[in-house]
């Protein structure tokens, strides 16, 4: 009977114990390190060789493309009719543009590409390059513009 009672106890004690722990909101939270971080990698209200930014006339579209290049890898010459960033996760890369203007560029850094001006890229590194290019264009018009050499 003695143990009966023990147990008896025991359980009334748990039964009340458990709900009172699970509602107890004890969260281990770190007073260092913030729940979220918010960077800017790139602000511009023009382009790397100093092209300033115009929207084309349309519905606005925007497009987030993620791109990965071969070493050697060599674009055409081409121009962008909207504005565009690029981030660059791995990788280098080399532009140029028809004028003259280059920029070299590797991991974690970020540019704004020319717009309406003629030049290519280029992965002149030894990895393979992989960056994220994102435009604020027009709907059903094309973002990128091959340039005919002749």
């Amino acid at each position: 009977f003695y143990s009966m009672k023990r147990f008896v106890l025991f359980a009334l004690t748990a039964g009340m114990a458990f709900p009172i722990a699970a509602c107890t909101s004890k969260k281990e939270t770190s007073k260092t390190v913030e729940p979220v971080v918010i960077e800017t990698l790139i602000t511009a209200t023009e382009s790397w060789n100093g092209d300033s930014f115009k929207y084309p006339s349309g519905q606005a579209q925007m497009k987030l493309e993620k791109i990965t290049a071969q070493p050697g890898f060599k674009t055409s010459l081409h121009s962008h009719p909207q504005p565009a960033i690029v981030y660059v996760v791995r990788g280098t890369l080399a532009c140029e543009t028809s004028d003259g203007k280059s920029l070299k560029v590797g991991p974690g850094d970020s540019f704004a590409s020319p717009q309406n001006t003629v030049h290519y890229c280029e992965n002149n590194g030894n990895e393979e390059a992989l960056v994220f290019v994102a435009s604020a264009g027009a709907k059903g018009k094309k973002t990128t513009l091959p340039v005919k050499v002749d």
